[in-house]
């Protein structure tokens, strides 16, 4: 190997065009492996040209590379690691490939580009075969693992966000308000900056269920989810029906109760005939270990707010 390192630029002469013409090849040969699985009939609509030209793209980079220096060899390597970990999480974000069919995808690209390498250097020494079909293992073996890696990485993160989403209203799900809790808290604290719960629910929300129907509930929902984003009330969760909780990093217990009276206001400009019940408690040190009590005390001061208001 030693000695090819001295001669890359003579294989680059005799095999760098050679290469670069079979790249439609690979290309063609690649499409016809996918167009055996009906996974990719979706994946390839509408599609095929850009995926052409990407793919074209990156075999041109490879064909490049595979002349390269040792040091620089390496140093393509990490790019091209690098550079298929942002392509997984780009192609999993446009849902480009069905995650069941990753493995026949960078399995069929593999082999296309090795039938092609095999036939060019198919009358070359036996050494010569070996260095470059070594090189290219070594770039799909890295852009594989890359791909994958950013395909997943991205996955669970999308994963990660569905398990503790409110699916009707996008907020954080109640689950997921016991492990963001002791990071707000912490951050409060190391701020020195005070932290409030509040607590609240719609005032005969299953009346309005009741006579318009539960999609005129859903439509309160929301419509409170996205008033909460306008506020820049960040950490909202839906507890359950019609009842969220709200934390207030860097406001006191009286600033919460004027943000969620203004939060009624906008309802109430949306649909007069809604008002809002609700309980704020500014949290303390021993929040994290005493938080039913803090959810409880938040709970009776919005049930006397309710019963003020049918008062």
């Amino acid at each position: 190997m030693e000695n090819f390192q001295l001669e890359l630029r003579t294989l680059k002469k005799s095999l760098f065009k050679e290469f670069m013409k079979s790249i439609p090849a690979m290309i063609h040969t690649h499409k016809e492996h996918l167009s055996q699985f009906d996974d990719f009939s979706s994946f390839m609509n509408g599609f095929v040209e850009q995926y052409e030209e990407i793919l074209e793209k990156f075999l041109r980079g490879i064909v490049h590379a595979v002349f390269l220096k040792e040091e620089r060899f390496q140093h393509f390597l990490k790019q091209a690691e690098q550079k298929a970990f942002r392509s997984g999480i780009h192609f999993l974000r446009h849902q480009r490939i069905p995650h069941q069919a990753l493995a026949c995808f960078s399995t069929s690209i593999r082999e296309s580009v090795l039938q092609e390498m095999k036939r060019v250097t198919v009358s070359d020494s036996l050494p010569v075969q070996l260095f470059m079909l070594d090189r290219w293992n070594m770039v799909a073996h890295r852009t594989i693992t890359g791909f994958l890696s950013g395909f997943s990485s991205q996955q669970f993160k999308d994963l990660k966000e569905i398990s503790i989403r409110d699916p009707l209203t996008n907020l954080y799900n109640r689950r997921y308000f016991y492990d963001c809790l002791e990071k707000e808290i912490g951050k409060a604290q190391k701020q020195e900056m005070p932290i409030t719960l509040v607590m609240f629910d719609i005032n005969n929300f299953k009346q309005i269920n009741d006579e318009y129907g539960h999609h005129a509930g859903d439509e309160l929902l929301q419509q409170i989810a996205e008033l909460s984003k306008r506020l820049k009330l960040l950490s909202g969760f839906r507890f359950g029906g019609d009842e969220f909780v709200f934390l207030l990093p860097g406001i006191t217990e009286e600033d919460a109760y004027k943000l969620v009276e203004k939060m009624e206001s906008q309802l109430m400009a949306w649909n007069k005939s809604i008002s809002l019940a609700y309980g704020a408690i500014e949290l303390l040190g021993d929040a994290c270990e005493n938080i039913d009590y803090y959810l409880q005390l938040a709970d009776e001061r919005m049930y006397s707010n309710k019963r003020e208001v049918k008062a």
